[in-house]
Formats: structure tokens, sequence, C-alpha cells
């Protein structure tokens, strides 16, 4: 028979996975306490949480979600609620800078990705970026061509 505590523990957690635009599996093993909460406070601050989870309990909350994770060995999910971005590319600098924790996985977007991809994606640049980019290139492009046709009109 199950115990309390566990069966409110998977009620919690499918809620939070519910909630989860995206998900990050990480292995902890190795970070102090002080890594740990500096951790959460900048994941906390780009709308995401990072808890410490059993698999089993993990497993049990997300198939019932009809999203099935499962992961071996000690395990941190980080849950981004806001942006599934943002909270990825804190865990990255934050990975860069302490060399832990070490990335299992993600689900983005509803897409598994393993420890690579995570770690590429977080890499790409913000929305905000990207639209920056395009505004330069498209504003560039027509200063060119403006200039092109003032050369066709001498």
């Amino acid at each position: 028979m199950p115990k309390a505590k566990n069966i409110e523990t998977v009620g919690k957690l499918e809620e939070k996975l519910k909630k989860a635009k995206g998900l990050v599996l990480t292995d902890y093993q190795g970070l102090t306490h002080k890594q740990m909460e500096d951790l959460h406070k900048s994941v906390k601050k780009a709308g995401a949480e990072y808890v410490v989870v059993k698999n089993s309990l993990l497993n049990i909350a997300s198939t019932r979600n009809q999203k099935p994770v499962t992961s071996v060995g000690p395990t941190a999910v980080l849950l981004a609620y806001e942006d599934e971005f943002a909270p990825l590319r804190e865990l990255v600098k934050f990975i860069k800078t302490n060399s832990k924790p070490a990335v299992k996985m993600s689900v983005l977007g509803g897409t598994e990705y393993d420890a690579a991809e995570t770690t590429r994606i977080a890499s790409l640049p913000s929305k905000e970026g990207l639209i920056a980019q395009l505004m330069f290139t498209l504003n560039a492009n027509t200063q060119k061509l403006a200039y092109l046709l003032t050369q066709v009109k001498k």
C-alpha cells in the first residue's frame, strides 16, 4: 500500500507537470547546498522551479499526464512555467560556471531531446534576439535597395 506522503507528492508533481511548458531532467549529484540555493534562485527569476524528485514518483506523475518521462539515478527537474527557454539558459549558464548539474534530457514544446540537443537549444538566441536580428537584416537590405535606386536614377 502506497504511503500517504508519496500519494501527496505524486499529486503535487502531477499538477506541476500539467502547468509546466517545458522540463529538463538533471543529475544534481555533487552540488553543494549553496550551489543548489543559487540555482533555485536563478531559475525562479526566469519563471521556473528546480525540484529534486524520486524517479518512481516522477514516472507515475508523468504517466498520469500522458507524457511519460523516465530517469535513472539522482534526478532533479527544472519545470519551466512561463518561458521554456529562459530557465534553460539560466541552467546552462549555471552549469558552465559550476560544471554541475549534468543534463539528462528535456521535453520542450512537446518534443523530447537528449542532453546534447538540450544544451544546443539553450545556446539559441531568445525570441527578442531573433526579432532584433531580423529587423537589422531587413533595415540593412532596405538601405541597400534605396542606395541602388538612387544610383540607377543618376
